[in-house]
């Protein structure tokens, strides 16, 4: 070895000295390790991946394993990181949008896989409050029902939240209509449209009364003392009807006593003949015997000739040949 190149080793190793740590220094700063996909941390001795972490006691779990090192390793300091949750999330980061109102132990109800996706076998609103949250309530934020200033006890009763609903609704008008407060009678959780109104009690819904409109029974919004009565409703209809024309015929106004309860049409009626017309024969059209539009007028003469039916009756005391003296002696139309 020359005498030149002996003495130039003392500086050669005086320069790496200095210029080492300084090219980890800036490889550190320009984002080694996990801040760059396939990248390793650039720390003496130690050649990190998420796997050689999974090694460490704490496996880096959910998002964790997606984050840079910075993310938790201030400055590259590896040693004497935290691996408390709260420590992190709130003592270095304050990332805790409720300021430790819910308490300083996140991994009591969290996982990293997201904040929001709080494991249900550690917390379930529904276990622990005794309101489970469906439909609409499930996307909500829980500032939306508790408010900004804390985490007290809510009502579970609809009402409480909803008043202001029940009171603006103009479709129908639920204060006028006096519905009742209980919500989940007519409503789910799911959104305020489609409720469903259970029709008991003295007028059930049935047929095409199912599946009409409210207002086309309770005109305006009015529902507080709407009449059950069929004509309340359908008196222009019995009015206009002239086959048979039951103004004329004097039929009752009770339309259930012909029509029946199962309000699945008009037609298909089946009024209570005195007289035995079922069937027989006398089992005919309506108009053989009832020949006006007044059903209270009916003749027998039709089909009994006078030839025929004077013949039947010599000797019969009192006999005349007219549809009153046939029904009188023949109210059941036999012999």
């Amino acid at each position: 070895m020359t005498p030149s190149r002996i003495k130039s080793a003392p500086a050669i190793a005086l320069a790496a000295a200095f210029v080492l740590p300084l090219l980890l220094v800036l490889g550190a700063g320009t984002g080694t390790g996990q801040d760059r996909p396939g990248a390793k941390p650039a720390v003496p001795g130690q050649d990190w991946t998420a796997e050689s972490h999974d090694r460490t006691s704490f496996p880096l779990v959910g998002k964790h394993r997606t984050l840079g090192c910075r993310e938790c390793h201030i400055n590259l300091v590896f040693e004497g990181t935290p691996t408390d949750c709260e420590v992190c999330h709130w003592q270095r980061r304050q990332d805790d949008r409720y300021s430790l109102r819910l308490g300083t132990r996140c991994s009591d109800c969290h996982t990293p896989q997201s904040w929001k996706k709080v494991d249900p076998a550690l917390w379930s609103h529904e276990v622990n409050v005794g309101f489970r949250l469906e439909g609409v309530h499930r996307t909500l934020d829980c500032e939306d029902c508790h408010g900004s200033g804390g985490f007290t006890a809510q009502s579970p009763d609809c009402f409480a939240c909803h008043e202001s609903d029940y009171r603006s609704t103009r479709d129908p008008n639920h204060v006028e209509a006096g519905f009742p407060t209980s919500c989940p009678s007519c409503h789910d959780q799911r959104d305020w449209e489609n409720a469903s109104f259970e029709h008991t009690g003295e007028f059930v819904l049935q047929g095409r009364h199912a599946s009409a409109s409210c207002s086309d029974c309770h005109e305006g919004g009015v529902y507080q003392g709407t009449s059950p009565e069929c004509a309340s409703c359908h008196l222009v209809d019995y009015q206009g009807t002239t086959d048979p024309n039951h103004s004329a015929a004097g039929f009752p106004l009770d339309c259930e006593q012909c029509h029946g309860t199962a309000a699945t049409g008009w037609e298909g009626a089946d009024f209570d003949h005195a007289f035995p017309i079922a069937s027989g024969r006398h089992s005919v059209a309506c108009s053989e015997c009832h020949q006006t539009s007044d059903y209270r007028v009916f003749t027998c003469l039709g089909c009994h000739g006078q030839t025929e039916t004077n013949n039947r009756h010599s000797g019969v005391t009192g006999y005349s040949y007219s549809s009153t003296a046939c029904y009188a002696c023949h109210p059941n139309g036999q012999g």
